[in-house]
């Protein structure tokens, strides 16, 4: 039986039914600006808050800290801007877009890079939303605070999360446009309270510059801006596949590119002034309602939590997309349980068992090392293949007819070599809590896995790409039979 077209199958309050399956025209009703909201939406959290003191944590003064945070977040912002202009014509998720040039196979690149981020920012969004409720529940009311507290609270907050993701889409983007207006008003109340406290610079004894030096210090903290940023362009395309085929690239590139630049500048710029106003700039969150009246602790943390859930309902829709690209016969609410079983069990043993918040710049440093060159790769390969998909190609999981994006067994060797050999030298040079790479001492202290990885895994692909031959029958099979739009 067909939908009624006044009955449509995305819409606020429904579950969503699509999953990475083609969306057809006639369902697509959402707006370039829907994801300026979305993005904007994303960054009205207290996980900007503990993303925009690390600057000060590094030694940094306040203008330091403005500037790496507005560098690094246009460069990461510049990535999610690429990456939204795909979907439409593709009419699914960027996962799945990837197989346009690493292959059929190739996407679970693309679907391992991002479960890294998405169970890694679940986490996040249950460690830097229970302890604030718990904490507001001990000051206004008295309640005990401990493991077993925050354990009740961490797994209430794992449900809300869930509930929303499975709802999908349209839900996603209702709430993060309601929301984030409400959490923007919460961050500023929360600065011009710690306003008063606020110092110019961190206190060079406790917090020097984490090292040695100012240029290095504020390079590390650009690259943690950048991975902020650029971690959420694999996510551009889970909501542009619903923008028609024929809506202009630049409005689909400007529009989330300035939602995520507004969002992260003003979220991360809070979390600078109220680390310069805590004893603490690493504990931002837990520290911060100390500075608050009585009669506002628990409607700031109210307020705050609504922004976690929110965006930790975007977090688990996206991985339930990405993790139904490798689970493709499972149904999105299938593939969603299992996501949220996974991430549950990490969000606890990282809050409760080893309390592996601080490794927060460690994952940032990660996720970019991971998440640029393969963003470098499809932009690359979207341009130098004509800037067209075949839709169906790209749905060809399962069956003989493996479609053009099959490539080599269902890999495209270039892409894959390219991202392999780029992630390596990236990681070679890596220095974070959790790996130090042999490399690392070469720089004297500037964190090079970023740059390096983006450039040796560009130049790579670029040379690869042209010399070998199943890419260049790609290529001509691209520009002459794909679809496309203007």
């Amino acid at each position: 039986m067909l939908e009624r077209r006044d009955d449509p199958i995305d819409a606020p309050g429904r579950i969503e039914k699509r999953g990475i399956e083609f969306i057809p025209e006639t369902e697509r009703r959402s707006r370039p600006r829907d994801l300026g909201f979305v993005f904007f939406g994303t960054q009205m959290t207290y996980g900007s808050l503990l993303v925009g003191a690390l600057p000060i944590a590094f030694g940094l003064d306040w203008l330091g800290s403005l500037t790496a945070i507005v560098a690094g977040t246009i460069l990461g912002s510049a990535a999610v801007g690429a990456m939204a202009v795909m979907a439409p014509k593709a009419g699914t998720t960027s996962t799945v877009i990837s197989s346009a040039f690493f292959g059929i196979r190739g996407r679970y690149v693309g679907s391992f890079i991002t479960q890294v981020i998405d169970l890694g920012y679940f986490a996040m969004v249950l460690w830097i939303s229970a302890p604030p409720l718990v904490q507001a529940g001990h000051l206004v009311f008295g309640l005990p605070a401990g493991r077993v507290p925050l354990t009740i609270v961490l797994l209430a907050l794992a449900i809300l999360v869930l509930g929303l993701g499975i709802f999908g889409h349209a839900s996603v983007v209702a709430s993060e446009k309601i929301t984030s207006v409400a959490n923007a008003v919460c961050l500023v109340l929360l600065v011009l309270f710690c306003l008063a406290h606020v110092h110019a610079a961190p206190d060079p004894k406790a917090y020097p510059l984490v090292l040695k030096s100012w240029w290095p210090s504020w390079i590390l903290a650009v690259t943690v801006m950048i991975a902020n940023a650029i971690s959420y362009a694999p996510y551009a395309g889970d909501y542009a596949r619903y923008i028609p085929t024929r809506t202009p690239g630049m409005a689909l590139f400007w529009w989330p590119f300035g939602g995520m630049v507004a969002g992260c500048v003003l979220g991360c710029l809070c979390g600078t002034l109220i680390g310069l106003a805590v004893p603490n700039p690493n504990e931002v969150v837990g520290e911060m309602y100390g500075f608050l009246p009585p009669l506002l602790v628990l409607p700031i943390a109210l307020v705050g939590l609504i922004g976690n859930v929110s965006n930790g309902g975007m977090v688990v829709y996206n991985g339930m997309l990405d993790l139904q690209a490798i689970l493709w016969r499972l149904t999105r609410v299938q593939v969603g349980l299992i996501f949220s079983a996974i991430g549950i069990a990490i969000g606890y043993v990282g809050l409760i068992a080893f309390d592996l918040t601080k490794s927060i710049v460690a994952l940032c440093s990660i996720v970019t090392v991971l998440v640029t060159p393969w963003i470098l790769i499809i932009v690359i390969g979207y341009f130098r293949h004509g800037r067209r998909f075949r839709a169906r190609d790209l749905q060809a999981f399962g069956g003989s007819d493996h479609g053009i994006y099959w490539y080599s067994g269902g890999i495209s060797v270039p892409a894959l070599i390219a991202w392999l050999v780029s992630v390596t030298v990236g990681m070679l040079f890596s220095d974070t809590s959790l790996f130090t790479g042999p490399l690392a001492a070469l720089a004297k202290g500037v964190d090079l896995s970023f740059l390096s990885a983006a450039v040796v895994g560009s130049v790579l692909y670029l040379l690869l790409d042209r010399i070998l031959p199943s890419a260049g029958s790609i290529r001509r099979d691209n520009v002459g039979g794909a679809a496309s739009a203007v």
